[in-house]
């Protein structure tokens, strides 16, 4: 009994340190998004491939792919502090 007790205080011990951390994160919102299909064809799947690739360096980030019957639908967001300042990658 006595371990189960200690395996519960450990879990509420890291629940703890993950909420400090969440509340110590800076607010972000999102401001732009953006979906993007990729046909799985030979011919055209360049330009969906070139499409993210030019968003990913414009600070657009993958929130969620989706598959098609034809290919794959990628969804893109882009994230801004809320003091304005744009975020180019996933912050802690």
């Amino acid at each position: 009994m006595d371990s189960k007790l200690d395996a519960l205080a450990k879990c509420v011990l890291k629940q703890e340190k993950d909420i400090k951390k969440l509340k110590k994160r800076q607010p972000r919102k999102m401001t732009a998004m953006k979906f993007v299909g990729v046909a799985f064809d030979p011919e055209k799947y360049k330009a969906g491939e070139a499409e993210i690739n030019e968003a990913l360096s414009a600070g657009f980030e993958v929130i969620r792919d989706f598959e098609t019957g034809g290919g794959i639908v990628m969804a893109l967001g882009k994230w801004e502090e809320k003091d304005g300042k744009v975020k180019n990658g996933w912050t802690k």
